[in-house]
């Protein structure tokens, strides 16, 4: 095995995320759509640089990184973009249908804030 130089670690680190991506964070979305309602059709993992989530009704795209947050506020950034789903602004009525969906969604969207994960 060759040694491990810092860049060589980070791709390694980085492929090692984006596989666990793949698997968890497709099945986590569709589980949230299923529970609440909401109809997503496909996912698919990408490198976003300003975006944690994309979602449509034809399919959502995640960002690979969201396997760093915990889970709680994973929870809460997939379940604001499904609320989009059905409010595609941020009204009082978007507001109110995610906190009846994520209660401690103003936890995670302070934790979110403060993050140095995503650069937006």
């Amino acid at each position: 095995m060759p040694p491990l130089d810092a860049g060589n670690l980070r791709r390694r680190v980085e492929a090692h995320l984006r596989r666990l991506a793949s698997r968890e964070l497709a099945l986590r979305l569709s589980g949230l759509a299923r529970v609440h309602g909401f109809a997503v059709s496909a996912v698919s993992i990408r490198n976003q640089r300003t975006r944690w989530v994309r979602v449509r009704r034809r399919g959502g795209i995640l960002n690979w990184r969201l396997i760093q947050l915990p889970p709680d506020v994973c929870d809460y950034v997939l379940l604001h973009e499904l609320t989009h789903l059905r409010h595609p602004n941020h009204s009082a009525r978007f507001w109110r249908e995610l906190a009846s969906l994520c209660p401690h969604y103003a936890e995670a969207r302070k934790w979110l804030r403060s993050s140095k994960l995503l650069a937006c």
